[in-house]
């Protein structure tokens, strides 16, 4: 059992409890990826293009759907601060079913649309048909996907984010096996390239959730579900998509904004994009602990609420954001210090890697806005306060990430340099404007 003790004694050990494994099953998650590029690499080009173009596509598929589950970790971590656990059970019962019913519902759509989007990705048609067998293998399973996500966030929910990791886990193991054999045909199986990678991940996908569900009906975790819970209750389902669809469009429009962000990037030629990707890669070591703690904020806030306690909640999310603050600054100080040693990692050539220390730079201003933004946002969100977060992003996307980068970017010709700066000044407006909504204390009062 891993139910938390709510006292401000336990405060700092909740925090490690869930944030740690929380970064360890967000790496394992981008594991799986990293791995089908890595495997398919002895293809050939094509191979790593496709499976890269694919893999992006389904990762930017399962930020928005795991926002979807956003509503579970509220619920469930509200129901057991207030240790009405079987409410609890009955919310991870409902995310369970209302997953499958979109997993079901949504597959057929995104298989037979799977080449065209691709095109539109893809100014390659090879790359574009090969990513598109990739991604139709893969989302044949998303039923399978989206149970696991809605398992694991019921897990997170009541505390336990120690199972989920686990399940990832086993995931990899699972994934790495059977890309070998599939992959290059070994043993008694049939060499299939590039959808034996597809496959891979595909088994990997329908182990999780066997596992996820297993565990869940098994009694071994601080919340059981059994069959009955699982008969859809419309009222369950309604306050789960209360709190999931905003977080959902979040995550959306976060991934929309992000593509024309790109566009506007690829403007200013190869080697500004390709400084980009290394900038974004070298950043993303200093997203993991703000995600961590954003995750374990967003149960320690919903649990302490269920509990009746204010102040609690209120302290998990200061004292979570000071971790963050901690270590994202600390990662920021390395990116002034060694911008260079950093960036040379990924390319030896001299027009990226002076465009690439830049970006990196302009990235160290950006992190303690960052990591104030995820840590209070995801306290919202746990609060059950998803439509903060949205507007603050349909603001942020809308009126400052894209256009600010194109006005600095592009209009004034400050180049790749202009584009960061106006991220970063984004994610500095994020940061105010997630605080204020704080201090407001709207949160507090919003009944779930």
């Amino acid at each position: 059992m891993y139910t938390l003790e709510l006292t401000r004694e336990n405060l700092n050990k909740n925090i490690a409890r869930l944030a740690i494994p929380a970064a360890m099953e967000n790496i394992l998650h981008m594991m799986v990826f990293i791995v089908d590029i890595i495997m398919v690499g002895r293809l050939g080009t094509e191979a790593i293009a496709s499976v890269g173009l694919a893999g992006a596509l389904n990762f930017v598929l399962t930020i928005v759907f795991s926002a979807i589950s956003v509503g579970t970790v509220s619920l469930v971590a509200r129901h057991m601060g207030a240790r009405e656990k079987a409410a609890a059970e009955r919310v991870a019962a409902q995310s369970m079913f209302l997953a499958m019913v979109i997993g079901i519902c949504v597959a057929p759509i995104l298989f037979f649309s799977a080449v065209n989007v691709l095109y539109l990705m893809s100014a390659e048609p090879e790359v574009a048909d090969l990513g598109a067998l990739y991604f139709k293998i893969v989302i044949c399973f998303l039923p399978c996907r989206l149970i696991m996500l809605a398992a694991n966030a019921a897990f997170r929910g009541a505390g336990d984010a120690r199972t989920p990791m686990l399940i990832t886990l086993l995931m990899n193991c699972t994934n790495v096996l059977f890309n070998w054999l599939l992959i290059f045909g070994m043993w008694i199986f049939p060499r299939m390239e590039v959808a034996g990678a597809a496959w891979g991940t595909a088994i990997s996908y329908v182990l999780g959730a066997l596992l996820a569900t297993a565990i869940l009906f098994g009694g071994r975790a601080p919340i059981t579900v059994r069959i009955g819970d699982m008969l859809p209750d419309l009222g369950v389902i309604k306050r789960i998509l209360k709190i999931s669809m905003p977080a959902a469009l979040d995550a959306f429009l976060t991934q929309a904004g992000y593509l024309v962000f790109l566009k506007i990037v690829a403007m200013l030629g190869t080697s500004s994009l390709a400084a980009h990707q290394i900038a974004i890669r070298i950043e993303s070591f200093s997203f993991m602990p703000g995600y961590a703690l954003a995750v374990s904020t967003a149960t320690l806030v919903g649990q302490s609420l269920g509990a009746k306690k204010m102040d609690l909640a209120q302290l998990s999310m200061r004292r979570s954001c000071i971790y963050a603050l901690a270590v994202m600054c600390t990662f920021g100080i390395l990116f002034l210090l060694i911008p260079g040693q950093l960036a040379s990692i990924f390319s030896p050539e001299k027009d990226v890697l002076g465009l690439t220390i830049i970006c990196v730079m302009i990235a160290a201003i950006e992190q303690p806005a960052l990591a104030v933004y995820m840590v209070y946002a995801g306290g919202l969100r746990g609060a059950g306060d998803t439509l903060s977060p949205m507007m603050i992003t349909i603001i942020g996307t809308l009126f400052f990430h894209v256009p600010v980068a194109y006005l600095f970017g592009i209009v004034f010709g400050w180049g790749l340099a202009g584009v960061w700066f106006g991220a970063a000044l984004d994610w500095i407006g994020r940061a105010i404007a997630v605080y204020i909504l704080y201090r407001r204390g709207r949160w507090r009062r919003i009944e779930v």
